[in-house]
């Protein structure tokens, strides 16, 4: 295919020999103008770092000889992680095996009973050994994520019920000596808690990596990790290209952090891939609308021959979500009406979210992330109602009280292969590198309520990215009246 005028100029650049960083818009061909870049040039060796094995994979078979394509993980298992190989297909390990293994008692000074720590709403929270334990292993993968040579308390994890600064402060005394203590053993070839892979990824980075290569092409650099992010900044003997959308940032929530505006910031030239192939007009300008709210630089072209339209869709292929709970509630209408329906990456978050929530209604604690600070479901009912960081659970809440635990459970069984299914569900974050002709964008989607006083609406940057994605996967034809609030938009924050 014959590179368009941007890429061109992108080819030009390499050519060059400049550091760059390509702002690729939905559908713009991001890939391909790697793949042009590494095809116009055979003599230099290169590396090319892609998000995940399947695109890694697949750009091996069309990158010329000279480009090693892989995943950051697997040059670092390379490096590093064959020497834990042995401790990676061990037995799962709950958090309850893990502090026995570490005698958490022991690590935070063998208090007398339960310790208690005080909540956002005021609540006391029993801080039982298997707790301290699941929030000290989230704090070591937080770190594992960051470029940081240390497990501090910014590593601690934010989770419903759990984020105020006394409440964190609190949380840290207790997990932080734990989860320094985890890490110790991780990094012993002979330790005893599970190993993961991010753990010798961060080891590979700790050790600070050179690559044998000329050049460096990173992929979707907008959802790197810092740990990945730093290791390719410091790859100051190569050429570094940095391709990426960071309009399409979703995953600041587990450690993801733009690697492009940091390429940029050391003084990487900034060019731009703004035309769409995925879709014409019609989408392109509802991508636009959202671009302009986030003040990204970019505005997609769509693709002329492509006849995109916005209309409302009552027979979709695909419907996606705000929520995990949002996706769960249009399965289980859609199975009530007969329909053979598919969920992106399976039922089992949505399983796993409805035991813990069984958990809490019975009296028992629960090591979910989302619900391991309440004590009771009554708890997960009063937060979501009054508290702002409680949106995203208002929609759980309302589908355990409907429809019960065990019927949710029993819904997931239900679900059917996406090439037997009549309907595709997902939540927005999955369906990041998909796309399907007719998209319908669902109702959790809710605008952000005005300031009270300003009577701004405000609405957080992150979340007017993940609306960016979604409306994004549509080639043919989008339903986006759920979205229709846009035009309210009148302030965005971080």
């Amino acid at each position: 295919m014959d590179p368009t005028p941007e890429q061109a100029e992108a080819i030009a650049s390499y050519g060059d020999g400049l550091d760059l960083v390509l702002q690729a818009g939905a559908g713009c061909g991001k890939s391909s103008t790697l793949k042009m870049i590494a095809l116009s040039d055979t003599r230099r060796s290169m590396v090319y770092v892609a998000y995940n094995k399947s695109i890694a994979t697949d750009a091996q078979k069309s990158f010329p000889s000279n480009a090693a394509c892989a995943t950051a993980h697997s040059l670092a298992f390379r490096a590093i992680g064959v020497n834990y190989a042995h401790r990676l297909n061990g037995p799962r390990q709950t958090a309850h095996d893990a502090a026995q293994v570490l005698n958490v008692p022991r690590l935070i000074g063998d208090p007398v009973g339960v310790p208690q720590i005080v909540g956002d709403m005021g609540e006391k929270v029993a801080m039982t050994s298997r707790r301290i334990m699941r929030y000290a292993l989230e704090t070591v993968t937080r770190f594992c994520y960051s470029a940081d040579p240390e497990i501090t308390a910014r590593h601690l994890p934010r989770t419903p019920g759990m984020r105020s600064r006394e409440t964190l402060e609190q949380l840290g005394a207790l997990v932080l000596p734990v989860a320094r203590a985890a890490w110790e053993d991780i990094v012993r070839p002979d330790g005893a808690l599970k190993f993961q892979h991010d753990h010798y990824l961060k080891l590979w980075a700790l050790g600070r990596p050179k690559l044998d290569a000329d050049v460096v092409l990173l992929d979707e650099g907008q959802d790197t990790n810092d740990v990945v992010s730093a290791v390719i900044r410091a790859q100051e003997h190569a050429q570094r290209i940095v391709v990426g959308d960071s309009a399409q940032q979703i995953y600041e929530w587990r450690g993801a952090n733009d690697a492009l505006a940091k390429f940029a910031a050391d003084g990487a030239l900034e060019l731009t891939l703004s035309q769409s192939f995925r879709f014409g007009p019609a989408v392109a300008e509802a991508a636009n609308a959202w671009l302009y709210v986030i003040d990204a630089p970019l505005r997609l072209r769509g693709f002329e021959p492509v006849p995109s339209r916005l209309a409302p869709l009552d027979d979709p292929d695909a419907v996606l979500c705000r929520t995990n709970a949002g996706a769960m509630a249009v399965v289980m209408d859609a199975l009530a009406s007969g329909h053979r329906v598919a969920l992106v990456g399976g039922g089992g978050d949505m399983q796993r979210l409805a035991r813990a929530a069984a958990a809490l209604m019975s009296g028992r604690e629960t090591d979910h992330p989302e619900l391991t600070a309440f004590a009771s479901w009554q708890q997960v009912r009063e937060y979501a109602e009054q508290e702002a960081d409680g949106a995203d659970l208002r929609v759980l809440v309302k589908l355990i009280d409907e429809h019960g635990p065990e019927a949710i459970i029993a819904a997931t069984e239900r679900l059917v292969p996406e090439n037997q299914a009549q309907l595709v569900v997902s939540t927005a974050h999955r369906s990041k590198g998909r796309e399907w002709p007719k998209v319908r964008i669902h109702s959790d989607f809710r605008p952000p309520s005005p300031d009270p006083v300003t009577k701004n609406v405000t609405i957080r940057r992150e979340e007017a990215r993940l609306a960016y994605v979604a409306v994004t996967r549509a080639r043919e034809v989008l339903d986006n009246t759920a979205l229709a609030w846009v035009s309210q938009i009148t302030a965005v924050s971080d």
